[in-house]
């Protein structure tokens, strides 16, 4: 039995490292090689190389140090036993990760590889936060009660920064915004209708998503739009029901990956026979991260995707008793984590980097993957602090975490397929954009944020 273990352990690290040493570099190395930018890279002579050096010697003694004090293996799978903290751990808290993003920068430049640079070494960097802040850190801390230093002291450097731009007190300023949000659930009754106070973000998530849409592609593609906002609606409902489920308090959940499964697929099936689908499916990912960022003022209000326990101080309270933190979690007066405020401020900034590609006249299909990479990367560290007892979890991680590493994964593929190029609308065509932003907006409104709790029929009732 043990000598199957042992080989069963083996074959897990062999794999492991072929997948993270060989095979997912080179396809890095493919997509900084496919891909074309209308970037420059900076002109450093040998500078890359020195650069390169010096985040590959930064690698190895974290592995080193790793070894000798930590008595484990660079591989998450199989993680130390020992917290380093001092050594090249002392400077960096995670060398390993830190020098491999300083070695792709600097072979990027030595290389001259625009998509080196500028795409495949930022989804590394992306890709290295989402491991830290989603899995690493809270591990180490629930493992060793604490993490490693912060990077070059960053806490004591970061004070002059922090106190020159009022970071500390802006913080404070939206943790006490979010909690207001979050203990402002009351609701209106017209007739058998019960109308919840958060049907306007409800409705502007989806108005404003759809007449952004609109806006950059013109009447010409209003079908499309129409067809792939209905499927990625009845995509989130499906989703919902499959992996939260129907009880008399929710009865009708609606869940993100749903709605993204069903775009993605119906768009796909269409590029078969209509590949200009990549520029709706590209508009598509320019709204979303505006839509869900107005989206979360809805789910802080109505208290789902909320957070877990936290310390005082670092939260929000919710006391709501019509909020799903109290009448679903059971966290009424515990301090939890503003997981609605991170995904928030996620999108804001994934829809800035977003509109920066888009503008600079790249691919669609690089914008779509930009976006499923992003949103994965945002989803998949916002979902780590995260509270809901009904989410599954599936080898130590959320299985909506899963779904973001498939975003992702997916996102690097999706780059690759060949469309057209992104450009600003000479003509923007107000009118249809308001038009299907107020059907949107009505039946969003509709669908999340109103209900019959006196009803006893399937798909009824909303939480609260």
């Amino acid at each position: 039995m043990e000598m199957i273990k042992s080989q069963k352990i083996r074959l897990q690290k062999m794999l492991y490292g072929t997948f993270f040493i060989f095979v997912l570099p080179l396809y890095f190395i493919f997509l900084a090689n496919s891909l074309s930018l209308p970037f420059e890279v900076p002109k450093l002579g040998y500078g890359g190389s020195v650069i390169a050096i010096i985040g590959l010697a930064i690698m190895i003694r974290g592995m080193y140090e790793l070894k000798v004090k930590g008595k484990g293996l660079p591989m998450n799978a199989f993680p130390p036993e020992e917290l380093v903290e001092d050594g090249i751990y002392g400077v960096f808290p995670h060398p390993i990760y830190f020098g491999f993003c300083i070695m792709c920068i600097g072979i990027s430049i030595f290389y001259k590889s625009v998509a080196g640079l500028y795409l495949v070494t930022p989804v590394i960097i992306g890709g290295c936060m989402a491991l830290v802040l989603g899995y690493e850190n809270l591990y180490l801390k629930k493992k060793f009660g604490k993490v490693p230093h912060p990077l070059l002291g960053i806490s004591n450097i970061s004070k002059p920064f922090t106190k020159i731009f009022r970071l500390n007190k802006l913080w404070n300023i939206l943790l006490k915004w979010a909690e207001n949000r979050a203990n402002s659930w009351k609701s209106w009754r017209l007739g058998k209708l019960r109308i919840i106070n958060h049907f306007l973000y409800s409705g502007l998530a989806g108005g404003i998503g759809s007449g952004i849409i609109t806006l950059i592609l013109g009447r010409k593609y209003s079908l499309y739009i129409v067809i792939l906002m209905f499927i990625g609606l009845i995509g989130a409902a499906i989703i919902g029901q499959i992996l939260v489920g129907s009880t008399n308090k929710l009865s009708r959940p609606f869940g993100y990956f749903g709605s993204l499964f069903g775009v993605s697929a119906a768009g796909l099936i269409i590029s078969i026979f209509y590949p200009e689908i990549f520029k709706v499916l590209g508009a598509f990912a320019i709204a979303s991260p505006v839509a869900q960022a107005i989206g979360r003022i809805r789910c802080l209000i109505q208290g789902c995707c909320h957070g877990d326990n936290t310390e005082e101080g670092h939260g929000i309270v919710v006391n709501n008793p019509h909020s799903r933190v109290c009448a679903l979690s059971h966290k009424c007066g515990i301090p939890i984590y503003p997981t609605p405020l991170y995904s928030i401020i996620g999108n804001v900034i994934l829809e800035i980097i977003l509109l920066f590609y888009w503008i600079s006249g790249v691919k669609y299909t690089i914008v779509i993957g930009l976006y499923l990479i992003g949103a994965g990367i945002t989803r998949f560290i916002e979902e780590a602090y995260r509270g809901e007892p009904l989410t599954k979890i599936i080898r130590n991680l959320r299985i909506y975490q899963w779904f973001s590493v498939g975003m992702y994964f997916f996102g690097l593929i999706v780059m690759i397929f060949p469309s057209g190029i992104t450009s600003i609308p000479e003509t923007l065509d107000y009118g249809t954009a308001f038009v299907t932003g107020v059907i949107f907006f009505l039946i969003s409104s509709f669908a999340m944020s109103m209900d019959f709790p006196d009803s006893t029929r399937r798909y009824s009732r909303l939480s609260g």
